[in-house]
């Protein structure tokens, strides 16, 4: 080696090195993934065994590299009735999670199994309202009252409109028809009473009537007008009607046309041995309005005012609801 061969008369001098080589800057990491959940989702339907749900996927945040979010139900699933949570995750390349969650409750649309109704009845089925007016006659100046029948009080529009409120996805065919006549006699109207079961084929009959039987105290009117009212009343069984027979409306004392507080408690008294004997649903108008007769029933005694109808409509609608709503 030339170096040894020199070691005694020169230095040996070395073999150059090469560099060490630098590192590359290590890759920077970022922020583990941040995952947020919307709030909760509301959703009703008519059918008993949920409905499909779409929801827009979680917005993510941060993470490295491509981040994948998956959810537990997915999007687009069928949820049932009741309240689901949805768990949600997301993945970075660097396998960190984040999670979230979210609610989605689905409720029952409330629905009637019977739509077609027929309210049947004399003038407080009609809607008439009285007013009181100044007048003079003869014997001199008096207070007198005025009768007006106003089809947007009366408790058959009232009903249908709370109707259609509750039960929205049946509004389209959900029907009352109104066939109140003023003045009328339960004993004179039968044959109106058929026709109109033949006109409107109902699925339930609202049936009101007989304030104009009752008062004066005419001698057999109530029981007359009761036995009536229960051929009436199988008449609309026998066609597969069913039946909500209400007592009349209390009257209010005072009044011009006040019908006396015993013949009004016989005539309920009527209604409702017919109700339970024919087996069909009674509205016991009565008991329910006696109380605020001074809140309910106009000057002349007799008719509802508008709050009045709208209390008999709502507890029509009392009764329907609890013998034919489908949860």
């Amino acid at each position: 080696m030339v170096c040894l061969a020199l070691l005694a008369t020169a230095s040996c001098s070395k073999s150059p090195t090469a560099p060490t080589p630098t590192p590359p800057p290590p890759t920077p990491v970022g922020n583990p993934p941040s995952l947020t959940c919307g709030d909760g989702i509301s959703r009703a339907t008519v059918n008993a065994a949920g409905m499909s749900i779409n929801y827009d996927t979680p917005a993510v945040s941060d993470g490295q590299g491509s981040v994948s979010v998956s959810c537990t139900p997915p999007s687009g699933d069928t949820f049932p009735i009741g309240t689901t949570a949805v768990s949600c995750t997301a993945t970075d390349t660097l396998n960190r999670t984040a999670s979230c969650s979210f609610s989605v409750t689905v409720t029952k649309l409330a629905q009637l199994s019977k739509t077609r109704y027929l309210a049947f009845g004399d003038s407080i089925t009609a809607g008439e309202v009285t007013f009181p007016v100044s007048g003079s006659s003869r014997f001199g100046s008096e207070a007198i009252t005025k009768q007006v029948i106003v089809p947007s009080a009366a408790y058959p529009t009232v009903l249908l409109n709370t109707l259609k409120g509750r039960y929205a996805s049946q509004a389209a065919s959900m029907e009352v028809f109104n066939y109140g006549f003023g003045g009328e006699k339960v004993i004179n109207s039968r044959n109106r009473f058929i026709s109109a079961l033949n006109a409107v084929r109902p699925d339930v009959l609202l049936l009101m009537e007989g304030a104009n039987d009752i008062p004066l105290g005419e001698d057999g009117a109530a029981s007359t007008a009761a036995n009536e009212i229960r051929v009436w009343v199988a008449e609309a069984k026998a066609r597969g009607i069913s039946v909500l027979l209400a007592t009349p409306t209390p009257g209010r004392p005072g009044g011009n046309r006040t019908i006396q507080p015993l013949l009004l408690v016989d005539y309920a008294n009527r209604m409702r041995r017919v109700a339970e004997q024919e087996g069909v649903t009674l509205v016991d108008i009565y008991t329910a309005m006696l109380p605020d007769v001074q809140r309910y029933i106009g000057v002349d005694g007799l008719h509802p005012n508008e709050l009045g109808y709208a209390r008999v409509a709502d507890l029509f609608f009392q009764a329907i609801q609890t013998a034919f709503e489908v949860r």
